[in-house]
């Protein structure tokens, strides 16, 4: 009844009073548009939100709810609606006035705007017009700071570092970032005391040629005060740094706390006495200003944000206090957190009828050695059910990991500690163990990281990265099916010895001030893996095998080189409405030592973050097509990888979320190996096997993660013969697929 309701608008009018109108629909019509400016944003009233732009859901939940019946039903229904918005025409004229502003700070000074309101069946719909006219530019553009050392500075930056140019619009917005920069300029150069408020802006537009003058200068009441102006253009030095431990999280004796005062390199250490959280080098390593300095905001933010990001802090808080008017004081707030953490996760899965259950037991010591060295420990264990009831067989996997991150990179012979605490490195062990009909599976690694941030930017390089796989048992029918000496893919399930350096990096636009802005985020990342050994190999002169690869410890190793590259554009089309776009692309290509990618380096295709219409690992490569009537997980891999995907999600109430998708993509072999027939990739025919998948899914967005269901139908499969491809004629076993997930796809 509600979903009627919505779409028919029946009840839109239930609590409406008769003298009064619903506001059905708002729209601005402009002569100009701006990149960064919507319109719809600003104006003081906006109809009820409309559910994929057809029926206002949530005012149809509302109406069909009963005010007279006090009950848990309406209540709920009241609860996840919302009631009626009533066509105000004040709201109207402050809409009006408020575009008049946006104009007018994105330089069209001389901007008409004027509504138009129609009104049917007690519904009003509203138009905003916008006319810009002639817009004014910036003809000259000065900033003028009463001292001549900050003067010089500020002036002779280039002007691409302005926010704002000579021939630009005149933009009151611009010049307000302007000033923000100004004033943090001024104060990362030490003058502490300079503050944006300090700044005021003064156009002159009176030159009948719409272009305007701009200077940006002190307040006049500052400039006319000697005494204020020496204040405001002295540079203090930081005559002391207190750094203060203490666990605020318990409270019960911080009256009566006996403390104890220590000194490293100039910094006090103020701390609970018999205390020992942090080792005084942690602490001072991780604050970028020194006794004697000037104040630095740059410098001050990267404390605050190095202090912040140790696994063992909860809360940090830097000030400064003036001494004299030449010194500073600065205190700093240590509040650690928990050095203890233990989690515990499980889950089932469910893959091509296969069911199966995943646990995990996670411990962290986020302080092992006193300066936020984290250990963690983990184990985790599986099950999953091979075949049909009757006939199940059973498949095991037990694994764990050590890890140990240092808030620092550790690079041996570095000149500057600035370069050490600006990241950080994790050594990494791990042993995981498979026990599967078809074989036993071993795989040991251990790995060398540096991780570090600049700005947006994340980046890892992995300086050594080794991975020992070890086949201990492989079943007679696997063996014969998959590992006959002629088989191209048999060193994929071979005793295999991989040594890899990699490098990746993230970056996203995305601002935590603007969750629901338009972002995007890129993520690459390369890797090479036995070039070092091939060449030791070649070197001191060792003897390949029957199959023409070189070993150590008698164990074939592998030789790659692998690029992904993985792109995301999110768009805000309403405040109910975002559109998701995605590409990934990877490449991997074996040589040298190898003939095949390591199975665990190959692409797969289908699955919950893939071609949703596909179960995992049962789509290509190219137009492959499995007839075992099982997932064949070792000939459906491949060397190249493309997904496209296009996803629009839809807040509909509380916590729950629809999505509309289509995804595109396949993966394909570098080489034309006998057991992948047609997965190879060529130009000529790739984009003939680019197989099309649509859906729709049902989320529950708890904000820290995300549940999804999504059901995905196959649209085009390049595995069927050409007359067939096109699926027109769906089957539930054959063209559907559901996933259960947690997290988005992309």
């Amino acid at each position: 009844m509600v979903v009627i309701c919505s779409l028919s608008g029946c009840k839109y009018l239930r609590y409406v009073p008769d003298d009064k109108l619903l506001l059905k629909k708002t729209s601005v019509v402009s002569d100009v548009k701006f990149d960064d400016v919507a319109f719809q944003d600003y104006l003081h009233q906006t109809p009820n939100n409309y559910f994929m732009g057809i029926g206002r859901l949530k005012l149809a939940f509302y109406s069909a709810s009963d005010t007279a019946k006090h009950n848990k039903g309406n209540e709920w229904l009241r609860r996840i609606g919302e009631p009626p918005e009533i066509y105000d025409s004040l709201k109207r004229v402050d809409s009006e006035e408020e575009l008049r502003k946006v104009m007018f700070n994105k330089g069209y000074l001389e901007a008409n705007v004027w509504s138009e309101v129609s009104v049917k069946k007690r519904q009003a719909s509203v138009v905003y017009h916008i006319q810009g006219n002639t817009p004014h530019l910036v003809r000259n553009y000065l900033v003028s700071i009463p001292d001549s050392a900050a003067n010089e500075i500020l002036n002779t930056q280039s002007e691409k570092n302005r926010r704002i140019k000579r021939g630009d619009l005149f933009d009151i917005n611009a010049l307000n970032e302007d000033r923000n920069r100004i004033s943090k300029t001024m104060r990362t150069l030490g003058y502490f005391r300079f503050r944006r408020d300090l700044l005021e802006f003064s156009v002159d537009s009176a030159l009948g040629s719409h272009q305007v003058d701009i200077e940006m200068s002190l307040q006049e009441k500052f400039l006319q005060n000697d005494s204020a102006l020496e204040l405001i253009f002295s540079r203090p030095v930081i005559s002391g740094i207190t750094v203060f431990v203490r666990d605020y999280s318990d409270k019960s004796h911080l009256s009566n706390m006996i403390s104890d005062t220590i000194e490293y390199k100039g910094i006090k250490i103020v701390r609970e006495n018999g205390s020992n959280v942090y080792r005084p080098s942690a602490i001072a390593e991780n604050i970028f200003f020194d006794v004697d300095s000037l104040y630095n905001e740059l410098m001050v933010e990267l404390t605050n944000n190095k202090l912040s990001a140790m696994p063992s802090v909860n809360y940090v808080n830097i000030e400064f206090s003036e001494k004299t008017v030449d010194s500073l004081e600065c205190l700093i707030v240590l509040s650690p957190g928990k050095p203890h953490t233990l989690s515990a996760d499980a889950q089932v899965t469910y893959s091509d009828g296969d069911i199966g259950v995943l646990a995990g037991l996670n411990y962290a010591n986020n302080n092992i050695f006193k300066g936020s060295e984290t250990l963690r420990i983990g184990a985790n264990g599986g099950w999953e059910g091979i075949g049909a009831l009757n006939n199940m067989e059973n498949s095991w996997r037990v694994g764990g990991d050590v890890s140990l991150s240092f808030p620092k990179l550790l690079i041996p012979k570095a000149k500057s500690r600035n370069i050490q605490r600006l990241g950080s490195t994790e050594v990494s062990v791990s042993a995981n163990f498979q026990k599967r009909p078809e074989y036993d599976r071993s795989l040991f690694n251990a790995a060398y990281k540096y991780n570090w941030r600049v700005r947006r930017a994340q980046f890892t390089y992995s300086l050594i990265d080794m991975s020992y796989i070890y086949l201990p048992r492989v079943s007679e029918s696997f063996r014969d099916k998959y590992l006959q000496p002629t088989s191209s893919i048999k060193s994929s399930y071979e005793d295999n010895f991989i040594m890899r350096m990699g490098f990746n990096v993230t970056y996203s636009d995305r601002r935590a001030s603007m969750p629901n802005a338009t972002y995007f985020t890129i993520r690459a990342g390369a890797k090479i893996a036995g070039n070092l050994l091939y060449g030791i190999s070649n070197m001191v002169g060792q003897k390949k095998n029957e199959y023409g690869q070189y070993k150590i410890f008698n164990i074939a190793y592998a030789q790659f080189a692998k690029f992904d590259f993985d792109y995301v554009h999110n768009v805000m089309v309403t405040d109910n409405v975002r559109m998701a776009f995605h590409a990934g692309l990877g490449v991997a290509v074996p040589y040298g030592n190898s003939t095949v990618m390591p199975y665990e380096e190959r692409y797969y295709a289908g699955g919950a973050n893939s071609l949703r219409g596909w179960a995992a690992r049962t789509l290509g490569p190219g137009n492959f097509k499995n007839t075992s009537g099982a997932i064949d997980f070792e000939r459906q891999s491949g060397d190249i990888k493309l997904d496209l995907n296009i996803e629009a999600r839809f807040h509909l109430f509380w916590k729950l979320e629809a999505a509309l998708f289509v995804d595109a993509g396949n993966i394909w072999t570098i080489k034309d190996y006998p057991e992948q027939p047609s997965g190879v990739f060529r130009f000529d025919t790739f984009y003939k096997q680019i197989a099309l998948d649509y859906g729709a899914g049902v989320r529950l967005n708890f904000d820290f993660f995300v549940v999804r269901l999504d059901l995905g139908v196959k649209l085009y499969d390049p595995g069927r013969s050409e007359s067939e491809r096109f699926r027109t004629e769906l089957t539930w076993k054959d063209d559907f697929a559901l996933h259960f997930a947690v997290g988005y796809p992309f």
